[in-house]
């Protein structure tokens, strides 16, 4: 059809994800089987545009200003409704999703629903799946228009997570371990103790259930941090470290978190709450590593490297309270923000 011609069409599962690579790029993308939606994050603020074409019927995401990056990973069917979706650079200043649906299935316009969570993260919601109850969009091979609501950039995301939610934080070492030792003495295990205490605060606040693994200065060994989380049968499990360097390298400083597998939109949604919160000084990336207790761990799992205590930046910030507590209320948010 005219309105796809020149477009590279990509085929993505569920669980596919797209890295940005340029200035506003298309970060992550999902379709969610469970809640029936398209889950869009970008790096900076846009607003979708979005339509149907009938024949057979397809939703249409228009992401203006926004370039791909990687390519996408090719899967098919991915429900018995929603047979494919599809992703290209339709221009070099934007950015084509395509929800392709079953012949058995459609929607009325006016039930798709585009709802902002913040200036560059946005959810389609597709009405329920009625095999029963098709609507046949205008024979005409051109797009319906569906109304897009424009966010207040002043407006911040309502945290409103169902309850029954358990989330186990785990502070790095402790005891007999110290972790790493920094610039002037600072210890690893008492930094990361004080972080993780602040994040279980807040998130019990919000009504979430919160184990951690050590709440002071004892030893826990890995494999006993895995069995607290796998017998506390948690949704998440989020690993707090703070780095170091050899060499009185100094200079080094910065934010990294990890995930192994299913923890990336976990890791994504807590490090963009911290570089949207934080001042750090320095963006080191979302990255996959193959540590134990993200291995081992069976439910979604990130590690956050806070900082590097042997970097004159992040010492300075790792001893103050008050970034201490400004980087514990980001992991809460990016964790509530993931649930939710």
């Amino acid at each position: 059809m005219k309105q796809l011609q020149g477009l590279f069409w990509g085929l993505v599962a569920s669980q596919a994800v797209c890295i940005a690579v340029d200035a506003n790029t298309l970060e992550y993308w999902d379709f969610d089987v469970q809640q029936n939606r398209l889950e869009i994050v970008t790096e900076n603020g846009v607003r979708p545009q979005a339509s149907m074409i009938p024949n057979p019927t397809r939703l249409i995401i228009d992401l203006p200003g926004v370039s791909l990056g990687q390519g996408s990973v090719h899967q098919g069917d991915i429900t018995g409704y929603v047979t494919q979706v599809r992703v290209g650079q339709v221009t070099p200043y934007t950015t084509r999703i395509v929800v392709e649906l079953g012949r058995q299935y459609s929607m009325r316009p006016w039930e798709v629903k585009v709802r902002s969570l913040g200036p560059n993260r946005w959810y389609v919601q597709l009405a329920e799946f009625q095999p029963h109850s098709v609507y046949s969009l205008p024979v005409e091979d051109e797009p319906v228009a569906i109304m897009v609501p424009l966010p207040s950039p002043n407006s911040n995301p309502v945290y409103s997570p169902r309850g029954g939610y358990k989330v186990v934080i785990d502070p790095g070492h402790g005891g007999r371990d110290p972790g790493a030792i920094g610039i002037g003495g600072l210890q690893e295990k008492n930094v990361v103790l004080s972080i993780a205490a602040e994040v279980t605060k807040i998130l019990k606040q919000r009504g979430i259930q919160v184990i951690m693994t050590r709440s002071g200065d004892y030893f826990v060994s890995l494999l006993g941090r895995v069995k607290r989380a796998e017998n506390s049968n948690a949704n998440v499990f989020v690993s707090i470290h703070a780095n170091a360097v050899g060499g009185n390298n100094s200079q080094v400083n910065g934010l990294e978190t990890y995930y192994y597998s299913s923890g990336y939109r976990l890791a994504l949604s807590i490090h963009r709450n911290i570089l949207q919160q934080v001042q750090v000084e320095e963006n080191r990336g979302v990255k996959q590593a193959r540590f134990y207790v993200l291995r081992k761990t069976s439910m979604p799992a990130a590690l956050v490297e806070v900082g590097f205590v042997t970097g004159r930046t992040d010492n300075r910030n790792l001893k103050n309270p008050s970034y201490r507590k400004k980087l514990a209320e980001a992991i809460a948010d990016g964790i509530t923000e993931y649930l939710r």
